[in-house]
């Protein structure tokens, strides 16, 4: 079911004020300016156990004002309240179902095996879409024949939805460079793509549950030309930062999934030269932030142990003095680390 955004007063009460509760988005036109209907935009909304976030995602997808939207949950069979949330919507979804899926890529995929829509993305149910975020992305690529992705900025929000990091910009999708620095990735929530991507590209690869969109952007990156994936730098989404969030809680095995990832590009474009250059670096870039994620969860053990796989990977990919005071505030104690930090750059710019 396509159908046009809501008005507020047509959705539920809000339990909260301000964005998505208190305000929607400028309702658009039936028609764009030159009088043809506006592209049809489908999204998809995976959860599973996001009943204190979900509602709030769903109100920031259907207060958009855009006329011709396509709204899909996939919910994994949650058992705290979430479906009774979806059910209060459910007459705003095109498509919603509840059961146990394989996980976050396979709920995706399913979504978009539904969906009918020119554009498509998703968004997850702990994140948010910025008032008229559709409409920005709409007259992208209705301006543009030969864009097949957008991607925009994106803020940080904490778990209470107050911003704790304004984007500045949007990087681009280069995957040379997403590969070699192990990141680099845009903001998941801000990217758009059109239908035929999944065609050419494919769907998200199932097997993964911690960097199915950095390998997604990756292959996408390697298929097009840079000019025809668009960077905006206007904010489009609101990305949840908390410490329940997969990455979070399983740092360790998301980057143990980039080394398949880096393992199955590299064995699959083995003719590019410019793969072959970062080869070794890409994976000595995933063991140093490794190293980084388990010095935050005071692993000291697994954190010099990836520090030391990746000086024997690259060891001219980085700066000594940096390394060795990295090194040092692994070695000690979380109390310890800021006067010896503090100590070291003193002396270090008193030696520069």
């Amino acid at each position: 079911m396509v159908m046009r955004c809501p008005t507020l007063a047509e959705l539920p009460p809000p339990s909260k004020t301000g964005w998505p509760w208190t305000e929607e988005s400028k309702r658009l036109p039936d028609t764009a300016r030159d009088g043809n209907p506006w592209p049809m935009v489908s999204i998809v909304t995976p959860s599973y156990n996001q009943a204190q976030f979900v509602e709030e995602t769903i109100r920031s997808v259907l207060l958009q004002g855009y006329p011709n939207i396509e709204y899909i949950i996939i919910d994994g069979g949650s058992t705290d309240g979430t479906v009774d949330i979806i059910r209060r919507y459910e007459d705003r979804l095109a498509y919603w179902i509840s059961e146990p899926d394989e996980g976050q890529s396979d709920a995706i995929n399913k979504g978009w095996k539904n969906s009918s829509g020119d554009i498509l993305a998703w968004i997850n149910s702990d994140d948010t879409y910025c008032p008229e975020t559709i409409r920005v992305v709409a007259e992208i690529f209705r301006e543009n024949d030969d864009i097949v992705l957008v991607s925009g900025a994106g803020n940080t929000i904490d778990i209470f939805g107050k911003t704790v990091s304004f984007a500045t910009r949007s990087p681009d999708i280069n995957p040379y460079t997403m590969l070699k620095h192990c990141g680099g990735v845009p903001s998941q929530p801000s990217v758009f793509f059109r239908k035929r991507v999944l065609d050419e590209v494919g769907f998200l690869n199932s097997e993964l549950h911690y960097v199915m969109d950095w390998e997604f952007w990756i292959r996408i990156g390697l298929y097009y030309r840079p000019e025809q994936l668009r960077i905006t730098n206007t904010v489009l989404s609101n990305y949840r930062e908390w410490p329940e969030t997969k990455t979070n809680k399983r740092g360790s095995i998301a980057y143990q999934e980039r080394r398949h990832v880096f393992d199955s590009i590299f064995r699959k474009f083995s003719c590019d030269r410019g793969l072959l250059r970062i080869r070794r670096s890409a994976y000595s870039a995933s063991y140093r932030t490794q190293a980084s994620c388990a010095r935050g969860n005071m692993e000291t053990v697994e954190a010099i142990k990836c520090l030391l796989r990746a000086w024997c990977l690259a060891p001219l990919d980085y700066n000594p003095i940096r390394e060795l005071l990295f090194f040092l505030t692994v070695m000690i104690g979380r109390r310890r680390r800021a006067r010896l930090k503090e100590r070291l750059l003193k002396l270090l710019s008193k030696v520069m």
